[in-house]
């Protein structure tokens, strides 16, 4: 049941609705394997408690849409991914393949490029809910993203 107008929100994808922690050493100390990161997303564990609000937001009936700075050479396995946990995105947006732009940038442009500005947003890295604040989207910030 949808209480006043129907919301658009945005949820992140790694670190938000899936724990990255088993993958994570491929891009720390020094590290820079993002192929190798990214191609063991398909072995990552939902994070319940986001998953669960991303449940309620469809519920309600406002239209949900995943944003992730994934790249999207591994879509199939993403979009896999989120039928196995039982998600089903209204979008699904992710990063071109060899896309390095910086995390907040990219989302940035995804969101001066949108027909419609998100109202509420979910992400973890710090740099990334800076920019939805400062540019007045609420966020949620789901879990500690100093990185």
């Amino acid at each position: 049941m949808t209480v006043g107008p129907s919301l658009l929100v945005v949820f992140d994808l790694d670190g938000t609705l899936a724990d990255v922690e088993h993958r994570r050493h491929h891009v720390t100390g020094g590290n820079r394997r993002w192929d190798a990161f990214f191609a063991a997303a398909k072995d990552d564990p939902p994070v319940a408690a986001v998953i669960a609000a991303f449940h309620a937001m469809k519920a309600a009936g406002h239209e949900v849409q995943v944003w992730s700075g994934r790249s999207d050479a591994v879509r199939a396995d993403t979009e896999a991914w989120l039928e196995r946990h039982g998600l089903q995105p209204d979008r699904l947006i992710m990063r071109r393949a060899r896309d390095n732009t910086p995390d907040d940038v990219l989302k940035e442009s995804w969101l001066d490029a949108a027909d419609r500005k998100p109202d509420l947003v979910f992400d973890d890295r710090d740099k990334v809910v800076a920019m939805w604040r400062r540019r007045g989207v609420p966020c949620f910030q789901v879990a500690p993203g100093d990185f």
